[in-house]
């Protein structure tokens, strides 16, 4: 479901501080896995709890720390 890869997304992202965007799909084991994955990426980066800098395989994810302010 979206909300256990709501989970795994921070995760994986809190290890590290970092990571690359396809990385967090390389664990996915069907389509529909990875399609949940992709909606949890855009329900945190709607609620602002991470970001996604970069374009293609170079993009990383990154955690945004609860407090701290950021340009839109």
């Amino acid at each position: 479901s979206v909300s256990s890869r709501i989970v795994y997304v921070l995760r994986s992202v809190f290890r590290g501080g970092k990571k690359k965007f396809g990385a967090l799909f390389s664990a996915s084991r069907s389509r529909s896995e990875a399609v949940a994955t992709f909606l949890a990426v855009l329900e945190l980066i709607k609620a602002r709890r991470i970001r996604v800098e970069g374009d293609g395989e170079n993009a990383q994810v990154h955690m945004i720390r609860e407090g701290k302010k950021h340009e839109v």
